[in-house]
Parts: C-alpha cells; structure tokens; sequence
C-alpha cells in the first residue's frame, strides 16, 4: 500500500487547487469501466448527411459533392449549440453583453457564440485509437483550418476546441467527433489565467507559461518526452488523474491556427501512444476529454496554446462540489514515469524513437 501523504498543490496558471493521494490509488472501485454508449441510428456516418446541417468544411474525394457521400471528415454547425448564434446582434470586434445587474441578486445575460460538430470519419468507429495516425493528423489540421477562419472574423473572444469521449466524459454519440466553440464572452477561468499570467508579466518580465514548462524541463520528474516540436509531460497539479499535457516547444504565444505541419504528426504519433499507456495502467477502455487551452484571441496572444488529454477515472463527490477543489488518486510523477516506461517498450519492439528524451 502507498502510504506517501495527501498533498495539497496549486496550479500556477489557473490558480486552481488540487489535491492528490496516492493511498487511494488502490482503493476498492477506483478503477471502473465506463457504460458503453449506444445509437440506434447514427446521423454521422457517411450516408446520412441528409441528417445534419450543411457542411462548412470538409475533406472529400474531388469527384465528390458536398453534403454527400465521399467524405473522409465533415465539419458541420451543432444542431443543439451551447452558445446560441448572434450573427443578427453581434459584429466584428463586439463585445458580449455585460450580466443585467438591474436586480443584484439574479444577474444574467445572453450567451451567444458560434459552435461546430467536426465529423471525424465516415464510418461508425468511436475511439481516438481506431483511428489511424494519418487520421487524428487530419483531425488536429481540421482544427487548425477551423480556428483559423474563426480568428480571422475578429468576432470572438475565446476560441475552446474540445473532444469527449465515452459516457463519463460527456460524450451524447459514439461516432468519432469533436467541437468548436467560439464564443462572445471570456469565461471565468480564461480571465482568471489571463490576469494571472499579466500579473506574473509585470513582475517578472517573463512569460509565465514558458517559465512554468522550462522548470518542468529542468526538473523532468514529470517529463514524459521531447520531440523536434514538443514537450509532454503529466502536469504538477493536475486536472485530471494521468492528466498529460502536450505543449508547443519552444514555447512561444501563439494561436492553435499557427501551429507547424511538424508539430501537429508530431501530437498525431504520440498521443495514440499515451493514450495506450494510460490504459495499460488503467485496465481497459477509458473515457476521455481532449481540450486545447488557449488565450484569449481577441488581442495578440499572449502564451501558447496547449493540447490536454483528460482521463476521466474519476468522479466529482461531496468533497469536490462542496469546496470546488478536485482530488485525484494517485501522483503525476508516477503517472509520467510509467508512461516513459510504456513509450520506450512500445518503441523498443517497432523500432520507431520519435521522442528526443
């Protein structure tokens, strides 16, 4: 049995707290298998084209039609959007709306944006891992296409690109997809590592996201590996338990619609082997959010953007809602060294040394 302490740490860029302990890793039902997710129908797949809105973008056979048949990826408007459209309200470089304080005790205001639905393959496949490495490649350059057509209007002020994956991670459908949201408005978070990193700006004269992954560097406790373009590692204070972060190097402020050709194989290759690490550990199937945090793109960036994978292994309790302080099973050293000790197996039996480390 773990017996190290529970251990209180702070995540520098959100300000968020987190606590970890590891004596709980084995406990009785901290590894579950996530429900499958079932559709009688599956409005996704190539065929039923009829049953989504009109595709912006897509990647198609050149003899094909759009909004038919021959697609290899679709990005379609979300039919149900968590930000309503404010074309009719908003122009360029407006700002959302302030919260109706006319009654302190019930402040509100609309929450418009723009929300898309990428279609990651034609058929009904429904994890990151049945999909091949040329495949996720089209995913993130799909992302990067989108996101750069969305910054260019000057519409918006956050730009979030997320995927779910299973039951536990929000997922409503089993095909492969994942979203885009634009939105009028900075969430509470985004503002709170805005000024965070602002205020370390000021003080330091340095950028705090580039200072924060050069310790991580330096330390390498929870390095996992480095490539030509990229550094990954499992976060010191985690958001998730085997959180792994995968972040542009050198790091430098940019946009996700700025990323390298490079960088993105680079993410393509590595992330379907972390991703079979975290399972190797984990016992199974496990359902997962993939999110590229970003700055605001309302103003020059400011830090650059990273790709998180999220495992969802645990749930949210009394502890969790009542203090809104996440507490995972578990450290992200040990997280980190077993994923290198995966990685280099997996690369010793193919013969294949992407990572620099």
């Amino acid at each position: 049995m773990n017996t190290t302490p529970a251990e209180v740490r702070l995540d520098v860029l959100t300000g968020r707290y987190v606590i970890l302990v590891p004596s709980r890793a084995n406990r009785p039902g901290s590894k579950h298998q996530d429900p499958p997710l079932y559709s009688e129908t599956d409005p996704f797949a190539e065929g039923a084209e009829s049953e989504t809105p009109d595709e912006c973008f897509a990647v198609r056979a050149a003899d094909s039609a759009p909004n038919g048949p021959g697609w290899l990826l679709r990005v379609i408007p979300n039919r149900y959007p968590i930000a309503a459209p404010a074309d009719h309200l908003l122009t360029t470089s407006a700002q959302a709306p302030p919260l109706n304080a006319a009654n302190c005790l019930f402040p509100s205001a609309p929450f418009n944006g723009h929300h898309e639905v990428v279609i990651e393959c034609p058929d009904s496949r429904s994890r990151l891992l049945d999909l091949s490495n040329t495949e996720i490649l089209q995913v993130l350059k799909a992302w990067r296409e989108r996101s750069r057509i969305l910054i260019a209007e000057r519409r918006y002020r956050t730009l979030a690109v997320y995927r779910n994956e299973g039951f536990s991670a929000g997922a409503s459908l089993p095909h492969c997809h994942s979203q885009i949201l634009a939105t009028y408005r900075l969430s509470q978070l985004d503002q709170i590592r805005a000024d965070r990193a602002d205020a370390y700006r000021r003080q330091y004269q340095r950028e705090l996201l580039a200072d924060l992954l050069a310790a991580e560097q330096h330390s390498e406790t929870r390095l996992i590996t480095q490539t030509n373009h990229l550094t990954v590692l499992c976060p010191f204070a985690p958001r998730a338990a085997w959180h792994v972060r995968f972040a542009p190097r050198p790091s430098r402020p940019a946009f996700l619609d700025s990323a390298e050709d490079e960088l993105l194989q680079e993410i393509a290759t590595l992330l379907p082997g972390v991703l079979h690490a975290i399972e190797a550990a984990c016992g199974g199937h496990i359902a997962m959010n993939i999110v590229v945090s970003q700055p605001p793109i309302d103003r020059p960036p400011a830090w650059s953007w990273l790709l998180e994978l999220l495992p969802r292994l645990t749930k949210q309790a009394g502890w969790e809602l009542l203090t809104d302080e996440d507490s995972f099973p578990g450290q992200p050293e040990i997280w980190a060294k077993f994923i290198r000790q995966q990685l280099s197996a997996a690369q010793t039996l193919t013969g294949n040394h992407t990572g620099n480390r």
